[in-house]
């Protein structure tokens, strides 16, 4: 999980250059806050998985409740972060979205060459 975490923060610093580089400043903070959303994704996952490997989870049943409801939380936690980015701070849809995929495909990337998922 941690070459995962590392890539994810590369990411972070590459979507805000990059936003920076394509349309300047405005582009940048859009591009920072979409990497950013997709880094908290992964940091809540990890958070879960680490609690899912405590002994008190032996129970099928509450280890498959605690799945649901992180993968709930998680959809949750990003819907009201993107939304707070598109809504209330009036980022740049198109760079928040386009850094967000870049960082969601990372932790994809990431994962499946980390072979620990």
């Amino acid at each position: 999980m941690r070459s995962v975490l590392i890539t994810q923060a590369i990411v972070v610093i590459v979507a805000t250059l990059s936003g920076y580089l394509w349309k300047g400043g405005s582009a940048a903070q859009a591009a920072g806050f979409g990497a950013m959303v997709a880094f908290i994704n992964v940091l809540l996952l990890n958070w879960r998985l680490q609690q899912g490997k405590r002994p008190q989870h032996a129970d099928p049943q509450r280890h498959l409740r605690r799945i649901y409801f992180s993968a709930i939380e998680r959809l949750l936690v990003v819907g009201a972060l993107l939304a707070l980015g598109l809504g209330v701070l009036k980022l740049m849809p198109a760079a928040l979205l386009m850094a967000f995929i870049a960082g969601q495909m990372a932790w994809i990337v990431a994962g499946s060459l980390s072979r620990k998922y």
